[in-house]
């Protein structure tokens, strides 16, 4: 697919060029389903005289939805990566405006990475805030094992194939490696969205 993104663009005659990417896409292993990205990225840095600004959106905030029906039944959150693991959160709301930035930036050229987060706390914090405006603030984000994970997300409906690529990463997200260039390169001013923002988002949808 990437590949026929960069014909496309070649033949339009296309000059400036602004990736969605992902943070982690500096990887080219063992990031799961954001390989992808890595080698979008790669591709279309291989276009002569275009100038290509990948961004790279953090955890989305969104995410953070697929723990309701857990919650609901267990009364906790559980996945391969939580606990005392920083997560660096992201509305779209803040991708819009970092990307409507750069599309204001006409003189752009070369290659550039722009890193777009909104938040940073750890999975306890995050579970104890969008607890708190649910009614259940004792509630907590545990860590379970790799197989414990795959059984969950298989039990699901989720492919294997699938399972295999989220659960790398997951594990990148638990290690800190999917977010260890998002730390050298850091954005100067982090968006306007906060957890506690979200965490209304959160509650509405977890009212229904």
């Amino acid at each position: 697919m990437p590949a026929t993104y960069a014909k496309a663009i070649q033949r339009s005659g296309v000059k400036r060029v602004i990736l969605l990417s992902s943070y982690g896409a500096h990887l080219d292993k063992g990031t799961g389903i954001i390989l992808g990205a890595h080698k979008a990225e790669v591709t279309l840095n291989g276009l002569p005289g275009i100038a290509v600004t990948h961004m790279r959106p953090t955890y989305f905030y969104y995410n953070l939805f697929s723990f309701i029906a857990m919650i609901k039944s267990a009364g906790v959150m559980t996945a391969s990566y939580g606990g005392d693991d920083m997560i660096q959160l992201v509305s779209p709301m803040d991708i819009a405006a970092a990307i409507a930035d750069e599309i204001e930036t006409p003189t752009a050229t070369g290659h550039k990475v722009r890193y777009v987060a909104s938040d940073e706390r750890t999975a306890n914090e995050i579970a104890g805030v969008l607890g708190a405006a649910i009614g259940k603030p004792d509630l907590k984000w545990t860590v379970i094992t790799n197989e414990e994970m795959r059984s969950s997300l298989e039990s699901h409906g989720v492919p294997a194939v699938l399972a295999t690529g989220l659960l790398e990463m997951y594990a990148c997200i638990h290690n800190g490696t999917l977010a260890e260039d998002y730390y050298l390169h850091k954005p100067t001013v982090m968006g306007k969205v906060k957890l506690e923002d979200f965490a209304k988002e959160f509650a509405t949808a977890f009212k229904k």
